[in-house]
């Protein structure tokens, strides 16, 4: 079979096929991240809905494309990739938690500002903020 590079109008088939593929694989991810995006209300099933459905839909989507032909396969085709989308897209936060602590950017959240040294106005509405602080200032020396 040659290598060969050819830029033509698409044929029926082939916009056929795209549109087969992306229509399947849009429905096929709007219906899994419906899917894991229920699975917290689930309790202890979580990891397994999660995991089972990122894991199972790009399968089975591949072993259909794989073993069938025509619109079907096309369709299969859509579900694999969109199934591969939503897992990738997911799998960065989904493997986090398994990570070391120095992967997942250290020790925790840094402070923003002066860090240790920074005063903070107790509860109370804003437009008191300067009346408070004012009446906290202490005036003294110390040695």
């Amino acid at each position: 079979m040659a290598g060969e590079l050819a830029f033509a109008a698409p044929r029926m088939e082939e916009m056929t096929e795209v549109a087969i593929g992306m229509g399947v694989g849009g429905i096929t991810g709007l219906a899994e991240g419906v899917i894991i995006s229920m699975a917290p209300g689930l309790g202890a099933m979580e990891p397994v809905i999660t995991w089972g459905t990122l894991l199972a839909v790009p399968l089975v989507g591949a072993a259909g494309a794989l073993f069938t032909r025509g619109m079907i396969g096309n369709a299969f085709q859509g579900i694999a990739a969109g199934g591969a989308a939503i897992l990738g897209y997911s799998l960065p936060a989904l493997v986090k938690p398994y990570l070391p602590t120095a992967a997942r950017g250290g020790e925790g959240a840094r402070q923003m500002g002066g860090g240790q040294g920074v005063k903070q106005l107790p509860a109370g509405s804003p437009a008191s903020a300067p009346q408070r602080a004012q009446s906290q200032v202490r005036a003294g020396m110390e040695f």
